[in-house]
């Protein structure tokens, strides 16, 4: 059967377009819709980078302040450094001679006594790649009552008793007598350990933290 069509085909027309201009409304208003989000976000990211520039602005801030702040200890530091050289150079090779000699006053042999002595401290070698094992050197003359007593004196400065001298020997022994009684006169020369350091230095220079 043929299908008549009553509606006038103006009107048809006019459906179409209105059909279309929804369309195209609908589709204009998505659009709004998408370029606002993207509007929204962007202004988001531009807010967080100015937020982020802020705070780096204000971390560089600090830090100038904190450099400012240590200019003072910096030429402290300077100071405390010069200090210490100097005292460095001072108590290089402080030797503490009462230890020393209190020391060895107990290990003198009985039959041995010293009548004199003299100390002298090297120069430190500060370019040196290894520190020396030598200090300075201590000179004694002594008497005793026979030779093997100067021995007995050798063995006492050389024995393990004894740390802060090392390399003892005996010279010019030379027979004497005091009233009736035969001794031997004799010189005895040592060289100095660093064991016989006074310590010193390090209790002078602060711990700085």
């Amino acid at each position: 059967m043929r299908t008549i069509n009553l509606i006038p085909q103006e009107s048809k027309r006019q459906g179409e377009s209105r059909k279309r201009m929804v369309g195209l409304v609908a589709a204009g208003l998505i659009y709004l819709l998408i370029l606002g989000v993207i509007t929204v976000w962007r202004q988001g990211s531009v807010d967080d980078a100015e937020a982020e520039a802020l705070r780096q602005q204000q971390v560089n801030q600090q830090l100038q302040a904190d450099v400012n702040a240590l200019a003072g200890a910096e030429d402290l530091s300077r100071e405390f450094d010069a200090a210490v050289a100097t005292l460095g150079l001072a108590l290089t090779n402080d030797v503490s001679w009462g230890r020393l000699l209190n020391d060895l006053g107990r290990l003198i042999p009985d039959r041995v006594w010293v009548t004199s002595y003299s100390g002298s401290i090297n120069r430190p070698d500060f370019t040196a790649e290894t520190p020396s094992t030598e200090i300075g050197s201590l000179a004694f003359a002594g008497i005793a009552f026979a030779p093997p007593d100067v021995a007995a004196w050798l063995r006492v400065l050389d024995s393990d008793q004894f740390p802060a001298v090392v390399g003892t020997w005996a010279t010019g022994l030379t027979e004497s007598a005091i009233g009736e009684v035969e001794t031997v006169n004799f010189g005895s020369t040592t060289n100095l350990t660093p064991e016989a350091l006074s310590g010193r230095l390090l209790e002078r220079i602060p711990v700085i933290p």
